[in-house]
């Protein structure tokens, strides 16, 4: 059994709320000893506040998806600030770019994104970054926010965003994409030194193989673990030792 830290699972939405207290329990069997909940707006921060004081091995981050950007408003900032004075605050995210969809007009999210940098920085806490078909736009920020540290969250095999994050001496968020059969992440992860990877669900998404099409659960992670070490030719338990002990020190999760 590994010793596992979910550095981005959605267990607040709704897809758990019937079995919620079960994930948590079978997580905690099965070896999961932190789960950190994202949020995506303003809405989300008291109620995962709540779960993580319901839940000892829940905590949480603070921040605006780029598809709700144009949602974001100073009490967005303000609330933010004042959820990170909380010990089970451990973060600002998700925040970031999204071209594909564009549900927030690009200005809006770069803006957005950027604020949030700066509070992270301000507040020195991680951040947890999504991007999708804006990596020129996001390597930009980050530059121009240079000190900042954090997670390319959910991260597919940009060999571009993998060097750029690299250089800011970021860390990459590998989950349940590492096992997909036509996954570009598996011909770069040789790429990705050990020393900045943590490991994540995105739970209720992604879910790798052998449980690919249902719901994803932070218990899933062995999977993906078992599978970057195969990919790897590294011994398993090393594997998840370094992404164990890399997801404790970013999110200073000393405590558990």
């Amino acid at each position: 059994m590994y010793r596992i830290i979910d550095t981005h699972c959605h267990l607040d939405m709704e897809e758990f709320d019937k079995d919620r207290d079960e994930v948590i329990n079978r997580s905690l069997e099965g070896g999961v000893e932190a789960i950190v909940i994202p949020s995506t707006k303003k809405s989300d921060y008291e109620r995962e506040r709540k779960l993580s004081e319901a839940y000892p091995i829940i905590f949480y981050m603070v921040g605006v998806h780029p598809h709700d950007a144009k949602t974001a408003d100073h009490e967005s900032y303000e609330l933010a600030l004042e959820h990170l004075k909380n010990e089970r605050c451990v973060g600002v995210g998700e925040i970031g770019l999204d071209y594909h969809y564009n549900h927030s007009p690009k200005d809006i999210q770069k803006e957005v994104f950027a604020n949030f940098l700066d509070i992270a920085k301000e507040q020195d806490v991680p951040v947890s970054i999504h991007c999708r078909e804006a990596e020129d736009d996001l390597i930009d920020i980050l530059i121009s926010k240079k000190g900042v540290k954090g997670v390319i969250h959910c991260f597919s095999g940009s060999e571009k965003l993998l060097e750029a994050g690299l250089k800011l001496e970021l860390f990459f968020g590998i989950g349940g994409v590492l096992t997909f059969k036509n996954s570009h992440l598996k011909d770069v992860i040789h790429k990705v030194p050990l020393e900045f990877v943590v490991f994540e669900t995105d739970a209720p998404y992604l879910a790798p193989v052998p449980k690919r099409g249902k719901r994803n659960e932070p218990l899933y992670i062995k999977y993906v673990i078992e599978k970057m070490a195969e990919l790897l030719g590294e011994d398993c338990e090393k594997v998840a030792v370094a992404g164990f002990e890399n997801a404790k020190s970013l999110f200073s999760l000393d405590r558990i």
